[in-house]
């Protein structure tokens, strides 16, 4: 009888330590954090909260915001689109940008179909179509992040230091550039 009782125990202490064995290999195959609970490299948001609804959002999209003055609308990103830049625009944009990070009204995709979009009007800007997004200069992009545009649901953010408006920016530019297959 003792000996069919430590099999069975055997058995199940057994499958304990598999199971732990196989956690610890899953998080080694995941790589190492990036941040903010992001393993992989190509940091993909779906499933994230507030990833709001897939799909291409409005394309083009009609103007409703107010032109910059000359001056900013004309001003180049003074930023050359690094990694770290890259990486540092996708942060505020997905999680970092108070009150409320973009990706809520924008989509996590980028594509105007956030989770608040539905009740707005006009609709969020859909970064991903190239159409409206090769309109828009950098330094209008950075007038419409710092001051809002009046009439949309789009705040202004004056809480963010330049730089950061400007690696918004750049991630921004990423989301209607064609996808390498």
């Amino acid at each position: 009888m003792r000996l069919g009782f430590s099999r069975s125990r055997k058995s199940i202490v057994g499958m304990i330590l598999g199971f732990l064995l196989f956690g610890f290999i899953a998080e080694v195959w995941a790589g190492p954090p990036l941040g903010h609970g992001r393993r992989f490299n190509s940091r993909h948001h779906q499933g994230h909260h507030g990833q709001g609804f897939a799909g291409q959002g409005i394309c083009p999209q009609g103007r409703f915001t107010v032109q910059a003055p000359d001056d900013i609308r004309n001003q180049a990103n003074p930023l050359k689109p690094s990694r770290e830049v890259l990486y540092s625009g996708e942060s505020l944009f997905q999680v970092e940008v108070q009150p409320v990070a973009c990706k809520i009204c924008h989509g996590v995709n980028g594509n105007g179909l956030g989770i608040m979009a539905q009740g707005l009007n006009p609709a969020p800007r859909n970064f991903t179509c190239e159409e409206t997004m090769k309109e828009i200069s950098d330094g209008q992009l950075f007038w419409v992040i710092r001051n809002g545009s009046q009439g949309t649901g789009m705040p202004p953010f004056k809480n963010l230091k330049d730089r950061e408006i400007w690696q918004i920016i750049h991630y921004l530019r990423k989301f209607s550039q064609p996808k390498r297959q």
